[in-house]
């Protein structure tokens, strides 16, 4: 079961530090799409905070990042069901991806730990169906 399943994903990053370019907030969601699909996604290289903010900056924000990655991958859509991942405004942290949970939370992965935020505002979902 997919809920079974993201709450595996995100117990075992729970116990390890983030990396950047591999699970860090635009990574650990890829790297749940491609447990679920079975499909590599394109990512982008990087393995640092700076060089991440770069390539932001190049595409003009996350989520245009991300749809620039994901275009072709999954299909966007408006309402996230559990498991689907997305870009959040935070307010207080900015911009950020992760993964949908249950009851309208998002799982995002920062530097210690994976916290579950309850969105502000939805900037972006694409469905992993």
């Amino acid at each position: 079961m997919l809920s079974e399943q993201l709450k595996a994903f995100i117990g075992a990053a729970q116990a390890r530090p983030m990396v950047w370019g591999y699970d860090d907030c635009t990574g650990w969601p890829s790297l749940w799409v491609e447990q679920i699909t079975a499909r590599p996604l394109p990512r982008p290289v990087y393995s640092s905070r700076d060089e991440a903010m770069a390539i932001i900056a190049e595409h003009g924000s996350l989520a245009r990042l991300w749809a620039n990655v994901l275009c072709g991958v999954l299909d966007e859509t408006g309402i996230p069901e559990i498991g689907d991942i997305g870009v959040i405004d935070t307010g207080r942290a900015g911009h950020v991806g992760g993964i949908f949970m249950h009851g309208g939370f998002f799982a995002w992965r920062g530097e210690t730990r994976v916290a579950p935020i309850l969105p502000r505002t939805i900037i972006r979902v694409w469905s992993i169906q």
